[in-house]
């Protein structure tokens, strides 16, 4: 079983000449609308703080999301954690399980890029021993039994009282992937993980050590425990899908190829038939059990809506029904039977 999510940047259309805030969301609401109704497994956000953005507080957006929608699971990946105080943070996620009916999927990040940090005064070298700080604070306040209490070099709780989740004893928790050092941090720590810009291979590596590190941790991992995240392009015309493939990058200016931070395995273009084939060859290689495909960025309007429309006639069900080969703890397959 393969699952299916949409991954999302809310972000303005470029190509429109009198870009609008008020209806870009109206149309991102729309179309996790839509996602619930051919079947998505859920819809992930991301947070960015940069010009055009619209998922500056993604949690607003999961609230929206969880009051239009009654199947479809929804969480960031991830949340920019050095950027709230953590204890903000449990407070809400328990919040949005309740609201959500227990739909909810936590991502905790340091976040990508140090010129976003950088908005609110913090050096990047804070980013990541705060979020480790946040890390001990958002997992302990929604567990604890009694008001809970931190002392940290950034952050400090004192009788902090957090509603538990409606997921007990908490909602499944992700952890964006791109080295062996993430993927460690990610499987001890009892996080899935989800892994993109890389090739297949690559990401393969990843999750093998992923996968040592939850066995030396007592954990039994499986393709549940991990995704991948890729740009898809769909037309019932191959060659029309991929010529969309460098217009798709237009944000980033004139361009004859792919940034350089993609590898060639990011973005799966063709017709439902070739991308549904490519995407099981990406998972079995990886031994993912989700995939997440972009929405609407990079991807401009048109072409994002007759993809998922595609995609969820043609493809997810394809995806959904594929039996993925059994793996031992070092990520190799074996035989079943």
């Amino acid at each position: 079983m393969i699952k299916s999510w949409i991954f999302e940047l809310p972000s303005i259309d470029i190509d429109l000449k009198e870009p609008a805030t008020g209806p870009a969301y109206d149309w991102f609401l729309r179309e996790w609308d839509r996602a619930e109704a051919l079947n998505f497994e859920g819809v992930f956000l991301s947070e960015h703080h940069l010009p055009n953005y619209l998922s500056q507080s993604p949690n607003i957006l999961l609230a929206a999301m969880a009051m239009r929608t009654s199947r479809l699971r929804m969480g960031v990946m991830a949340l920019t954690a050095p950027m709230y105080h953590p204890s903000r943070l449990a407070e809400e996620i328990a919040m949005l399980d309740h609201l959500s009916r227990g739909r909810l999927e936590i991502g905790l990040a340091r976040g990508a890029n140090p010129v976003e940090v950088g908005l609110i005064g913090m050096p990047a070298q804070e980013m990541q021993p705060r979020l480790l700080e946040a890390l001990d604070i958002v997992e302990g306040a929604l567990t604890a039994n009694e008001p809970f209490n931190y002392d940290g070099h950034f952050y400090k709780c004192k009788n902090l009282v957090v509603a538990r989740t409606l997921q007990q004893p908490l909602p499944p928790r992700w952890w964006p992937t791109a080295t062996p050092e993430s993927a460690t941090m990610a499987a001890r720590r009892g996080y899935k993980t989800c892994a993109a810009f890389l090739s297949a291979d690559r990401i393969a590596e990843n999750f093998e050590v992923y996968r040592a590190a939850a066995a030396a941790a007592g954990r039994v991992v499986g393709p549940d425990d991990l995704g991948i995240r890729r740009i898809v392009i769909i037309n019932e015309d191959g060659d029309e899908a991929r010529s969309h493939i460098k217009d798709s990058f237009r944000s980033f200016g004139p361009i004859e190829a792919l940034p350089a931070w993609f590898s060639r395995d990011e973005v799966v273009a063709g017709t439902p038939d070739e991308v549904a084939r490519n995407l099981i060859d990406q998972c079995e290689c990886t031994g993912a059990g989700h995939v997440l495909i972009y929405g609407g960025w990079p991807l401009s309007r048109p072409v994002f809506e007759h993809t998922v429309e595609l995609y969820g006639r043609d493809v997810l069900p394809r995806l959904l029904n594929h039996s993925l080969p059994r793996r031992d703890t070092a990520g190799r397959e074996r035989s079943v039977g």
